[in-house]
C-alpha cells in the first residue's frame, strides 16, 4: 500500500527495483554511467568524497533518504543495506507532474547540504578539539536544546566514523573525549553514551578553536 504522497522519499520513484547491499560495498560511485536515484530502505550509508589517498565523509543517509547515483561522492553500504532504484528521468517526470511532492526531495537534500556546510565550516574554522566539541554539541541538541546538565547522549557512529567526519584520527578523537572527562566536562556511560556535565564549558571549547589545518 503506497503511504501518504508526503510520507517519505520513497512514494516518488516510478517503479523501483530493489537491491541489497552488504556492509562495505559501494552502492554507487562516481564517474558511473548509471543515471539513478535511489532511496534507502533499510540500514545506513556513507556518502564521502576521496582523493589523494585522504577521505571526507559528508553525511550519513538514514532510512528513508534519497540520493544520486549520478555525483561526485561515493556513497558506501556502512551497514548491510536495501534500497529501492529508479531512472533519474522517470523521477523527474513524476516531480513534474506531481509538484506536491517537491518538499519531501527538498528536506532531504537540505539536511545534507546543511550537514556538508558544517563539515566544511569545522575543517576550515576549528581546530580538532574544537570540531570535536561541536560534534558533541550538535548531538547534545538533537536530544534537548536547552542542554541541560546531565544529558545523556548518545553517539551513533564509532569512534573512527567520528574520526572521519572530523578530518582527524581515531585515537585523536579518543584521546579528547578522555580529556573532556578529565576536565569534568562530559562523563561516559557505557562504550556509546555521554553525560553531558558542564554545557557551557563545551560550548566555550566549540568556539575556542582557530584556523588550523587540523
Amino acid at each position: 500500500m503506497r503511504r501518504h504522497p508526503q510520507g517519505t522519499a520513497s512514494d516518488l520513484l516510478p517503479h523501483p527495483l530493489e537491491r541489497r547491499h552488504v556492509r562495505g560495498e559501494f552502492i554507487c560511485t562516481p564517474g558511473g554511467r548509471a543515471d539513478k536515484v535511489f532511496v534507502l530502505q533499510e540500514g545506513r550509508a556513507r556518502v564521502f568524497i576521496a582523493g589523494e589517498g585522504k577521505e571526507l565523509t559528508l553525511a550519513f543517509l538514514e532510512p528513508g533518504e534519497i540520493f544520486s547515483t549520478h555525483s561526485r561522492a561515493w556513497v558506501e553500504a556502512f551497514t548491510d543495506c536495501r534500497v529501492q532504484v529508479a531512472d533519474t528521468a522517470g523521477f523527474q517526470a513524476r516531480l513534474l507532474a506531481e509538484p506536491q511532492l517537491t518538499p519531501v526531495i527538498i528536506r532531504v537534500f537540505a539536511r545534507l547540504l546543511a550537514g556538508s556546510i558544517g563539515i566544511i565550516e569545522n575543517l576550515a574554522f576549528r581546530d580538532v578539539p574544537a570540531r570535536l566539541a561541536n560534534f558533541l554539541l550538535e548531538r547534545a541538541r538533537e536530544t534537548d536544546p536547552a542542554l541541560p546538565p546531565g544529558l545523556r547522549v548518545a553517539l551513533v557512529l564509532r569512534t573512527e566514523d567520528i574520526a572521519r567526519l572530523l578530518g582527524t584520527t581515531r585515537q585523536s578523537v579518543s584521546s579528547l573525549i578522555t580529556q573532556l572527562e578529565r576536565d569534568g566536562v562530559v562523563a561516559r556511560d557505557g562504550r556509546r553514551t555521554l553525560i553531558l556535565l558542564d554545557p557551557a564549558e563545551l560550548r566555550r571549547r566549540a568556539g575556542a578553536g582557530g584556523l588550523s589545518a587540523g
